[in-house]
């Protein structure tokens, strides 16, 4: 059986974690960067970072020699090219910026010929990244939510033109990786898929609740995570509700 391998472009904490991830299940992974020392930086988030392997090694969830070999399948490059060839897909999980995402993507379809291209973006439609490459059916999104190592969900959003051997590919992936995911249609017309966008909604409704008077911040984490069994509530989540304006 072949090597898997993947190419993740992208080294912050979101394409850290994706690639730790991908590692950790036996990818051969390369991360991408744009210059040599955000690639060490993304090596070093990998290691000692939130949720790296320091601290599964520390919790008890890997051995040590097994954090050894998890990094000896990652290889941390600025060469693009180099990245992508042979692997079985790339994964860009770059800045929350079209105009960024629209240059890799315009970037990978100069240095890939037919495998697919996920975007981790955690709200850009589909049909605006795909439009970056020759080919958009092998275009779609697959977006794994922070921290990594630890959440389980990924949203699969995939446009009309997405082929179905992509999508099924990315629902593949997530299984093998042991987190649950929903596939649901592309929606060009607003920014955030399924759970962003609820969760959106919520916050703002949290936040008019409070600059009306009705209940104090506090009241309406209480409410929420007592009354619907949230592990946290929208303004613990937050920080500060001011974030929201």
């Amino acid at each position: 059986m072949a090597q898997k391998s993947a190419a993740v472009v992208g080294g912050g904490i979101m394409g850290a974690g994706i690639a730790q991830v991908l590692a950790r299940n036996g990818y051969d992974v390369t991360v991408r960067e744009i210059n040599e020392e955000l690639a060490d930086e993304a090596r070093e988030r990998v290691i000692s970072g939130n949720y790296g392997l320091e601290d599964a090694v520390e919790g008890g969830y890997l051995s040590a020699d097994e954090k050894d070999a998890v990094l000896e399948r990652m290889t941390f490059t600025t060469d693009l090219d180099a990245a992508t060839d042979g692997t079985d897909f790339t994964i860009e999980a770059v800045t929350e910026d079209l105009a960024i995402k629209g240059q890799v993507f315009r970037d990978l379809d100069e240095v890939t010929d037919d495998q697919p291209l996920y975007s981790n973006t955690s709200g850009f439609a589909v049909t605006s990244i795909a439009n970056a490459v020759s080919d958009p059916s092998r275009v779609a999104v697959t977006h794994f939510f922070n921290p990594v190592a630890v959440m389980d969900m990924v949203e699969i959003v995939q446009a009309p033109e997405t082929d179905e051997a992509v999508v099924e590919r990315a629902e593949e992936l997530v299984d093998e990786l042991g987190k649950t995911r929903v596939t649901i249609d592309d929606d060009p017309g607003s920014y955030g898929f399924l759970a962003n966008r609820c969760h959106a909604a919520m916050r703002e409704e949290a936040k008019k609740i409070v600059d009306e008077g009705i209940a104090t911040e506090e009241q309406v984490d209480k409410a929420l995570e007592d009354g619907y069994n949230l592990p946290v509530g929208p303004f613990s989540l937050t920080g500060i509700g001011e974030e929201w304006d």
